[in-house]
């Protein structure tokens, strides 16, 4: 579905013409291209892209690594990014979600998560969506409908997960249905043959997040046996044909000091891997367990690591989920930036928080962003004044469960509920234990200072009432892109 109009489509043309610019760019012919597009932007994207040309003329070191990535991408792909995420998401999409929050009266998140199966051809150690086979998905038709609807409330950025989602028969028809929004998928990556890779090249609208525990020791304990080398033919095919992958790592008790060596990363930046998320791992879905949960300690010393990777520029970006909330004022779930609709067509605030009220197949998406679950969540965001301690489910586990109990939230697991019964000593436990290191970073290592906190700012009245008017809101806005674009 096009954006812009006669804008977006002067925006578009530039693009393809910048896609083999940008294959032999610099960090200079970067930022006036930047510069270029933040001129042509309106508030908050305009200032939120003049940040990143600016760093760009520095020569940050994420914008140097952004550099390189697009000297050995295919030309689709680096176009993919430049019209869909750039251009469609950011320059475009930001202005008409704040547009359509004004509108409807509701603040839109920047993106949207589908699970459109939970169907997977493995069976990981602790998963909550291995168990089910073909039993829970999405039609082709149900997946295009919250796509289109997100598009037009102006999100054109998805994540696709599940399940392994190469799984599901329709993703390649959604790409291709779709080619002006863009897409993360999370994959296990034992699917990715030469064909799909090549396919994924000549769409150049995806990117692949490839699940890896550690070295093969790590992955195939968790994932089974051949899975790491499966792995490694994977990211071969990608790099073979240009496509941007990262990776997916899920931090465990038993793999923190792989995740904490330097050998681990030197390993994934030799193999091409562009950019890394970090997921501590949660006890959630069908038989919930602590076992694998990182104590404390160990989230407090992989901050210290995430945080150098992220600010080295080895990687286009490397992201903490956990550790690194003070970028994203707290929590994203519930619409504040992201939500989550899984297989069975429930909206959940996240993908680990596994309890929902509303069905995308009776609700639209607008109404489900605007439901009193959501708003309930948004009003509250972040839950603690220290942005260390973002999480509803393991740093303020009784907010979490005060949400579920007062909107009668229905488990999409079985099991699920153990979480906030059996499992909520447990949980207290580690949050308490987790707040002493939290407070430690926040108020000995300085970053109170720097990411005042501001509660509410996800919700639309509570917005209006703490900024007055709509500059005021532009402006505070206009400085949380700036700290997001750091």
């Amino acid at each position: 579905m096009a954006v812009g109009g006669i804008k977006g489509m002067i925006y578009r043309q530039a693009g393809k013409m910048l896609s083999s610019f940008l294959r032999k760019a610099d960090e200079e012919k970067f930022a006036k291209l930047l510069n270029t597009l933040s001129a042509l932007s309106k508030e908050p994207s305009k200032s939120g892209l003049k940040k990143l040309a600016d760093m760009a003329t520095e020569k940050h070191p994420m914008i140097t690594s952004w550099v390189k990535l697009f000297n050995r991408s295919a030309p689709k792909v680096v176009e993919g990014v430049v019209n869909n995420l750039i251009i469609n998401e950011f320059a475009l999409g930001e202005p008409i979600r704040q547009k359509n929050m004004h509108k409807y009266k509701v603040v839109l998140p920047k993106l949207v998560v589908i699970s459109p199966t939970y169907a997977c051809n493995l069976n990981c150690v602790g998963c909550y969506a291995g168990l089910y086979g073909r039993k829970y998905e999405l039609t082709k038709e149900e997946v295009a409908s919250i796509i289109k609807q997100a598009n037009d409330l102006g999100i054109y950025f998805f994540i696709i997960t599940g399940g392994e989602p190469f799984f599901w028969p329709h993703l390649f028809d959604i790409l291709e249905e779709f080619k002006d929004s863009y897409f993360l998928i999370y994959t296990n990556g034992t699917l990715i043959n030469d064909e799909k890779a090549k396919r994924l090249s000549e769409l150049g609208n995806a990117t692949l997040a490839v699940s890896i525990e550690g070295f093969e020791l790590d992955t195939d304990w968790r994932r089974g046996r051949g899975v790491f080398k499966a792995i490694l033919r994977a990211w071969e095919n990608l790099r073979k044909y240009g496509v941007i992958f990262g990776t997916s790592i899920t931090a465990t008790k038993l793999n923190h000091d792989t995740i904490m060596s330097d050998k681990f990363w030197d390993f994934l930046e030799e193999q091409g891997v562009a950019y890394a998320w970090v997921f501590q791992f949660m006890p959630v879905g069908m038989n919930p367990s602590m076992d694998l949960v990182p104590t404390a300690q160990q989230r407090y010393e992989r901050f210290f690591k995430t945080e150098e990777l992220r600010l080295s520029g080895r990687f286009a970006f490397v992201a903490d989920f956990w550790n690194h909330g003070f970028l994203t004022h707290g929590c994203l779930a519930a619409g504040a930036k992201y939500l989550h609709i899984n297989a069975k067509g429930y909206a959940e605030p996240c993908v680990f928080q596994q309890f929902a009220v509303d069905n995308i197949r009776e609700k639209s998406l607008l109404e489900i962003l605007k439901s009193p679950f959501f708003e309930a969540y948004k009003r509250m965001i972040p839950y603690s004044n220290n942005l260390f301690r973002p999480c509803p489910i393991i740093d303020n586990p009784k907010v979490f469960r005060a949400m579920v109990k007062h909107f009668n939230a229905i488990p999409q697991h079985e099991g699920s509920e153990k979480i906030i019964t059996d499992l909520a000593p447990e949980i207290d436990k580690l949050a308490e234990e987790w707040k002493v290191y939290a407070d430690k970073l926040w108020y000995e290592h300085g970053y109170a200072e720097r990411y005042p906190v501001f509660r509410g700012i996800y919700n639309y009245e509570t917005r209006m009432k703490r900024y007055a008017n709509k500059e005021n809101m532009l402006a505070v806005d206009k400085k949380y892109m700036a700290a997001e674009a750091k």
